[in-house]
């Protein structure tokens, strides 16, 4: 046998036994009629019971009234300081703005709650 063919040979040996040494056990008798019973049953122990889905109404009230309750937790007036700009003097002017947050929320709840 030439020797390119031997060390195929060998290397197949090799990646073959190591292989079979790497695959999993087989499950114990035990195990393996539960899983039988559980595929024949239609269920599976192994995966957790799917929650119960929510009615879509009340997905979309409880929705409505976190919106609520986060438009009301914020203030009615507050305000931060934006960009400041610069006067014909080259002075820089500070620039305070409205906080919009509130009013975004309110029209977030007026396009998906009224």
């Amino acid at each position: 046998m030439p020797l390119s063919k031997r060390c195929l040979a060998t290397g197949l040996l090799t990646l073959g036994c190591a292989s079979a040494a790497l695959a999993q056990p087989a499950p114990t008798e035990g195990a393996a009629g539960a899983i039988s019973e559980a595929v024949q049953g239609g269920t599976n122990p192994y995966r957790p019971p799917s929650a119960a889905t929510q009615d879509p109404e009340e997905a979309e009230r409880a929705k409505c009234e976190a919106l609520m309750e986060q438009y009301n937790a914020t203030k009615k007036r507050s305000y931060h300081s934006g960009p400041g700009t610069q006067n014909a003097q080259g002075r820089t002017i500070p620039k305070i703005e409205r906080d919009k947050t509130r009013k975004q929320l309110q029209q977030v709840y007026r396009d998906n709650c009224t």
